[in-house]
């Protein structure tokens, strides 16, 4: 009976790490679902006559729904990691869109506060490079949030540059900065500390679990980079991330293939998605077409 029941919790005991990667698995897709619609969605709307402020607005919610979607994966990631050490991923992507895409961020969050912006991108961003762009964006918007978050009057700033690590090697600078309530000597001792704010009077004012720049500094250092900080109370913040990342040759350039354009079709579209049934109505019908649509096969 002993040993039965202690196969039993083996058997158990083995399972559980399988078990959670399937139920995170599940709810990433399920995620990602509507995640796809608000993505798509955006686009049509950045395709539409907009003026240039909302057409900013638009992209922004596109790029932000775009990382939301990435951010998912991150999530069976950790449960197949089964540990608490970061998971990085090494793929292709393009520093020049990363920064732009983080400006919009920031300028987006800032005009809905009325405060200033600065961006500054330097041109001699490489083309391209290989590593963990999603967590890399993540620890971009967390200082963004930051940024705004803390700012009531003023302005905002985004600064992104590179310069050669060696070996094969890039590093890249983003800093983010603001004219927000700024910390003493004292806050910046316990900034690093996970679940510590800069003062109880912050985390009455602002909330936060106080583990966001914890997690911001420990990408930075997986990254062979750091998050370092200058302060002064009542005149804001610039925090400075640095990240050394792997340099890959420039994309060959690809030649769209021609395609003749048929139009006055009658279509029947096949899609469980009810966001995707939207966008794909939307398209098709402005390319001349007639659409019906079905739930299932």
């Amino acid at each position: 009976m002993a040993k039965a029941k202690r196969r039993t919790q083996a058997r158990v005991r083995k399972q559980g790490p399988r078990a959670i990667e399937i139920a995170l698995a599940a709810l990433a897709h399920d995620i990602r679902t509507p995640l796809t619609g608000i993505l798509a969605l955006a686009d049509l709307l950045a395709a539409s006559d907009l003026p240039e402020r909302e057409r900013g607005w638009a992209e922004a919610i596109r790029g932000a729904a775009d990382h939301l979607a990435r951010l998912t994966t991150l999530v069976v990631d950790t449960a197949k990691a089964e540990s608490t050490g970061l998971v990085l991923r090494d793929e292709p992507f393009s520093p020049r869109e990363l920064a732009d895409a983080a400006a919009g961020s920031l300028t987006a969050r800032a005009d809905g506060k009325r405060l200033g912006v600065d961006i500054e991108i330097a041109k001699t961003m490489p083309a391209r490079l290989s590593g963990d762009e999603v967590r890399l964006r993540s620890a971009l918007e967390n200082l963004i949030d930051n940024a705004v978050k803390f700012t009531e009057r003023g302005s905002v700033g985004f600064a992104a540059s590179s310069a050669r690590a060696g070996r094969g090697r890039s590093r890249l600078t983003f800093t983010v900065s603001d004219s927000g309530i700024g910390l003493t000597a004292a806050d910046l001792k316990r900034l690093f500390r996970p679940f510590a704010q800069a003062s109880e009077e912050v985390a009455r004012r602002y909330g936060g679990a106080g583990l966001g720049l914890v997690f911001v500094k420990r990408i930075a250092k997986a990254m062979g980079g750091d998050l370092t900080v200058t302060s002064k109370p009542g005149r804001g913040s610039t925090f400075r991330l640095t990240v050394a990342m792997k340099d890959m040759p420039p994309e060959p350039e690809r030649r769209a293939p021609s395609a003749k354009l048929v139009k006055g079709l009658r279509l029947l579209c096949v899609e469980d998605n009810p966001y995707g049934r939207i966008v794909h109505s939307a398209v098709l019908r402005e390319l001349g077409h007639r659409v019906s649509f079905v739930g299932s096969g």
